[in-house]
């Protein structure tokens, strides 16, 4: 995908962040098979925030940890169930608004999670307040 690609996206989960092995991981099984994508990695952008209002991270085919570049992270597989998983890098936390060591653990933050080929995108749900009627007769509304 080049830099003036344009790539269509949808909403696929919300996810919480977990805490795992010292990192903290988002399991998306359903974008990343949602993004095409089984195994390698993701390259996040976290500056596109700004222009975009969400932090994108692109497909790679070679695994690479966050050691050799802290912006990309492979795609772990857990159990036998196929879940899949990816460590979220501190600037992508702090981007989105998210200290990573004032996480509450028994209260984790929640992100949204889109995808489209070979794309995931990482945002905070928005919060809405909704009106809801709770009294009147539903027959009288038909």
């Amino acid at each position: 995908m080049t830099d003036d690609e344009t790539v269509d996206i949808r909403e696929v989960q919300t996810v919480k962040l977990r805490h795992s092995k010292g990192s903290i991981v988002v399991r998306i099984t359903d974008a990343i098979r949602a993004a095409g994508v089984e195994d390698g990695s993701f390259r996040f952008d976290p500056h596109a925030a700004e222009e975009i209002g969400m932090v994108p991270a692109i497909a790679m085919e070679e695994r690479v940890d966050g050691r050799t570049d802290p912006l990309t992270c492979s795609i772990h597989h857990e159990g036998a169930g196929g879940t899949m998983s990816i460590s979220l890098p501190r600037d992508v936390l702090e981007e989105l608004g998210i200290d990573p060591d004032g996480i509450d653990w028994d209260n984790p933050p929640e992100l949204n999670v889109w995808a489209g080929d070979q794309l995931l995108a990482f945002e905070l749900p928005d919060e809405r307040t909704v009106q809801v009627s709770r009294g009147g007769d539903s027959k009288d509304d038909a």
